[in-house]
């Protein structure tokens, strides 16, 4: 099945078979990713009295309640609500669309390999992904980028994350992106921030407070497959309507035709 879309005065057509879901499956009963040893999310049977919310036997029926760190365990997306104290919720920013994104892969470098800068103490040993990396792989502007990390190892999908182990960006990478009008972020990382940055999560203030109203996201804890390539596709991302300022998600991506 395919559809047209018409933006910025152009027509695609898009082929809805070819979507590649980027979301982390999240396994209530098994492995997860995992950020700052943040408990595993769980899915009990709900009980009332003497309901119980599990098919035994053919009978009954499965109503699961569930507890999980929507920013720690899964593919998640994120708005400006994540780090301002104003009621700034995702289903809010998000609106349903295609978005006109790239993707690229990026081999992240020691901080001692580049001399550009952070808003806080990193170590030469530190991962970094810089504006020179993404200079070599961007030289327009788009409203998406998808950014998968190399190696690409399907340990990701049940990746404990620490500080030795995470990459984040540099400052002079998010101010890029900035100047690029990217508005919709995906990573496959937990964080664009260093994993400790004593509490100021500055790159996120970085990207998010360009200008009001706010409507920039970062899906974080994403996972794109080694069968697409690099470069240019229409993103979908579902969310539910979850009034908070992040929400479980599911990014697609789409190949597309100019027409």
């Amino acid at each position: 099945m395919k559809i047209s879309v018409n933006k910025d005065q152009k027509i695609y057509q898009i082929d809805l078979t070819t979507a590649v879901c980027l979301a982390i499956p999240y396994d209530y009963g098994g492995s997860q990713p995992n950020f700052y040893d943040a408990p595993p999310g769980k899915a009990v049977p709900f009980q009332q009295r003497e309901f119980f919310g599990e098919v035994k036997n053919n009978n009954g029926c499965n109503v699961m309640v569930i507890n999980q760190n929507i920013h720690c365990t899964g593919t998640h997306t994120e708005c400006a609500g994540h780090i301002l104290e104003k009621d700034i919720y995702i289903h809010d920013i998000l609106s349903p669309g295609f978005i006109h994104s790239d993707l690229i892969s990026v081999t992240p470098k020691k901080w001692s390999e580049t001399e550009e800068s952070y808003h806080s103490d990193v170590n030469d040993d530190d991962m970094v992904i810089t504006k020179m990396d993404l200079e070599e792989k961007l030289s327009h502007s788009q409203q998406g980028l998808v950014l998968r990390t190399l190696p690409n190892s399907k340990e990701k999908l049940a990746q404990k994350y620490k500080a030795s182990n995470t990459a984040f960006f540099t400052t002079d990478a998010i101010t890029f992106m900035n100047d690029l009008g990217i508005k919709h972020l995906v990573v496959d990382l937990p964080s664009i921030d260093r994993t400790d940055d004593n509490g100021m999560l500055g790159n996120h203030h970085r990207y998010f407070e360009v200008k009001p109203p706010f409507k920039k996201t970062i899906t974080e804890l994403a996972f794109i497959p080694d069968s697409l390539d690099d470069g240019l596709y229409f993103m979908v991302i579902e969310i539910p309507p979850m009034r908070l300022d992040a929400a479980p998600s599911r990014p697609f991506l789409f190949k597309f035709e100019d027409k």
